[in-house]
């Protein structure tokens, strides 16, 4: 198993920590102690998202009396920056974001009270993305599912700094 490591080729004081010129090194197993098998230059800005596309969710959600008291279908549209792009080189799930995570997250959300409006649930799964997965940026769409024949209605946030 490799070890992972993040280095500065640049003098301590010369620039803050988190700058341009910090890398990740990620060292090999079955190497040279210390080997380096390659370096990843670690940016301020995210560039890689990840999405999750039309993912129905039951809800409890509306604010008629007849929505009260059960479940409805919602489309989730999602797509959010990256903390990092360890993954990308690492090739492990430890240092990625699990989609399987977040749609369980999103699913337990959404039943675990009511929400008279879509507003509210968009803006706690936002929230909840961006407390517990780190995600630097967001955008979100949530649609009930025909709630007029023919017709989706919903709303789209878009929280954080996108890189």
């Amino acid at each position: 198993m490799g070890v992972t490591e993040r280095v500065s080729d640049h003098a301590p004081t010369a620039r803050p920590a988190g700058d341009q010129n910090d890398t990740l090194r990620i060292i090999g197993a079955g190497h040279s102690p210390r080997a380096e098998v390659f370096a990843v230059p670690l940016g301020r800005h995210v560039r890689a998202r990840l999405f999750v596309r039309r993912l129905r969710i039951d809800a409890q959600i509306g604010v008629h009396t007849h929505e009260k008291g059960r479940t409805q279908g919602v489309m989730v549209d999602l797509e959010f920056g990256l903390p990092d792009e360890m993954a990308f080189h690492t090739d492990r799930i430890g240092d990625a974001i699990d989609y399987v995570d977040v749609v369980a997250r999103l699913r337990a959300l959404a039943v675990e009270r009511h929400y008279d409006l879509v507003e509210s649930l968009a803006e706690t799964m936002a929230g909840m993305l961006q407390r517990e997965f780190g995600v630097p940026w967001l955008q979100l769409s949530l649609a009930k599912v025909a709630p007029f024949p023919g017709a989706e209605v919903g709303v789209v946030i878009e929280r954080g700094q996108r890189a």
